[in-house]
C-alpha cells in the first residue's frame, strides 16, 4: 500500500474529510474540499480546521517514506506555530516539505532505536495560490514505549 492510500484510511483524515493527494520523497499535500461544518460563523474555513489540515502535511512529509518504521513509532507534534495570513476559502491545499536526506536520517535514528525530533514547514493555499496559513512543526519521532 503506498503512503496516499495509508493516510486516506486513518480515522482523522476521514472526521476532517480531507484527501491525500502526494505523499513521499519528504513531500506531503492534503486537500481540504470545505463542507459547511469546516466554516466558522464568517463562512470561512475554521482556524481549528486549517491547524488540521496543515498537522496531516507536516506529519506526512515527515513519515511517508518511512511507514514501516512510523507503524512501529510514535510520532506526536511537540511544538507548533501558526500564522493565518487570509481567510480560508474554498479548495485548500496543506504542503509539507522536508529535506529527504532529514527523513532519511530521522529513519536511521529510530532503526537504531533513539528519539529523533524534525522540522517541518508547512504551507496552507487556496486555489488561487495565495497562502492562507504558513506553519512550523517540531515533530517528535520515537520508539513505541512497551506498556508498564
Amino acid at each position: 500500500m503506498d503512503a496516499v492510500d495509508h493516510f486516506s484510511q486513518q480515522g482523522f483524515i476521514q472526521f476532517l474529510a480531507i484527501e491525500p493527494i502526494e505523499a513521499g520523497g519528504g513531500n506531503a499535500v492534503i486537500r481540504l474540499t470545505p463542507k459547511p461544518e469546516h466554516l466558522n460563523h464568517n463562512g470561512t474555513v475554521n482556524a481549528a480546521v486549517l491547524y488540521g489540515l496543515a498537522e496531516v502535511a507536516g506529519a506526512g512529509a515527515a513519515v511517508a517514506d518511512m511507514l514501516d518504521v512510523a507503524a512501529r513509532s510514535y510520532t506526536v507534534v511537540k511544538k507548533a506555530t501558526i500564522e493565518y495570513l487570509a481567510p480560508g476559502r474554498g479548495v485548500l491545499d496543506a504542503t509539507g516539505r522536508v529535506d529527504k536526506a532529514v527523513v532519511e536520517g530521522a529513519k536511521e535514528v529510530l532503526l537504531a532505536g533513539s528519539a529523533v525530533e524534525v522540522d517541518v514547514p508547512v504551507s496552507v493555499t487556496d486555489s488561487q495560490g495565495a497562502e492562507v496559513a504558513k506553519v512550523e512543526f517540531t515533530l517528535a519521532l520515537r520508539a513505541r514505549r512497551k506498556p508498564q
